[in-house]
């Protein structure tokens, strides 16, 4: 009888076992078929847009593109079913785009004016959702003469359209000044300007536009008598062709007019409010529904958003709170 029992054991287990590795086998290469199948068969244009699901695009002002560009990495590995493209272009085109109804989010350094609010009324609401403060920064060659600009004469300088029309004026107070380059003409950078001064056409000898900010500091860095006028989300999130030439340039300290001091553009000064020019940056929604502009404005804005702006040197609209473990005994 043992004998028996010993040797129906010794024939059905093993084929118990053969048995159970089949079916875990079968389990393993049809979980994984379905996995391969959800990661790279997602059709984005067939989806139903939510805000966590669909394909959109979004239009972001170049000047703060790395903090939305970095952003936006995080959301889609964290909802795989959304698809988001970010369009860097200058703020006044991006403008031209949302009241041509052309493209339906966007994200600036800037609110809307209650003008451009009025533009959409009894069309749609829009949503603006307030994310981040930023800085216009200027910069110069490490071989340039001085560690700070008094803002005040430069918004002068800039104010001075007949400039070229009187060659005294020329000789009498911008010939020895240094000259100013921006990013771009259309861009928020050059707008602040131009809201600063009144002046929509800048001195043409005084105040020069390049393609990119690269392109700006690039310039800075090889001419001693020349600031850069840029956004600091590019200084503090440089790409990788910006990145080497921060090595030949620094950031010039603005005076605060209130207290007569220069301050830098560091995170504590911004959010401190000590360093003068600062910018609040925006998603600004026109969907009219509960879309991925939505989703994405809630993200940038929530817990996981804000710790990115944190870590990234800008201001978080909501600094996010730190967890601390209190032990009684060492």
């Amino acid at each position: 009888m043992k004998r028996k029992l010993y040797s129906l054991t010794r024939t059905i287990l093993p084929m118990l076992i053969l048995g159970l590795v089949f079916v875990q086998c079968k389990s393993d290469k049809s979980s994984s078929k379905d996995s391969v199948t959800t990661t790279t068969e997602v059709n984005f244009d067939e989806l139903e847009e939510t805000p966590v699901s669909g394909k959109a695009t979004i239009l972001v002002e170049e000047s703060i593109f790395p903090i939305v560009d970095d952003v936006n990495t995080v959301f889609e590995h964290e909802y795989t079913r959304a698809k988001i493209d970010l369009v860097s272009k200058p703020q006044q085109e991006i403008l031209s785009l949302i009241f041509k109804d052309s493209l339906r989010i966007a994200i600036l350094p800037r609110d809307l004016t209650a003008e451009e609010l009025a533009f959409f009324e009894g069309k749609v609401t829009p949503k603006r959702t307030h994310f981040a403060t930023d800085a216009v920064v200027f910069v110069t060659s490490k071989q340039y003469k001085d560690s700070i600009v008094d803002y005040d004469r430069v918004v002068t300088n800039l104010a001075k359209s007949d400039y070229l029309k009187d060659k005294q004026s020329v000789e009498g107070s911008l010939a020895n000044e240094p000259i100013l380059v921006f990013d771009s003409y259309n861009s928020s950078v050059a707008s602040f300007f131009r809201e600063a001064t009144g002046n929509k056409n800048f001195p043409q000898d005084y105040a020069y536009f390049l393609p990119s900010t690269s392109e700006v500091v690039d310039y800075v860095s090889k001419n001693p008598n020349a600031i850069g006028v840029i956004g600091l989300n590019w200084l503090v999130q440089p790409s990788s062709e910006l990145k080497p030439l921060l090595e030949h340039v620094k950031v010039l300290g603005v005076k605060n007019k209130e207290d007569g001091k220069y301050y830098k553009a560091t995170q504590n000064n911004i959010a401190e409010g000590t360093y003068p020019l600062t910018r609040k940056l925006y998603v600004l929604d026109f969907q009219g529904k509960s879309g991925l502009g939505v989703g994405f404005a809630s993200y940038i804005a929530g817990y996981k958003g804000q710790r990115i702006v944190l870590k990234s040197g800008l201001v978080p609209f909501k600094t996010p709170p730190r967890e601390l473990n209190v032990r009684t005994e060492l």
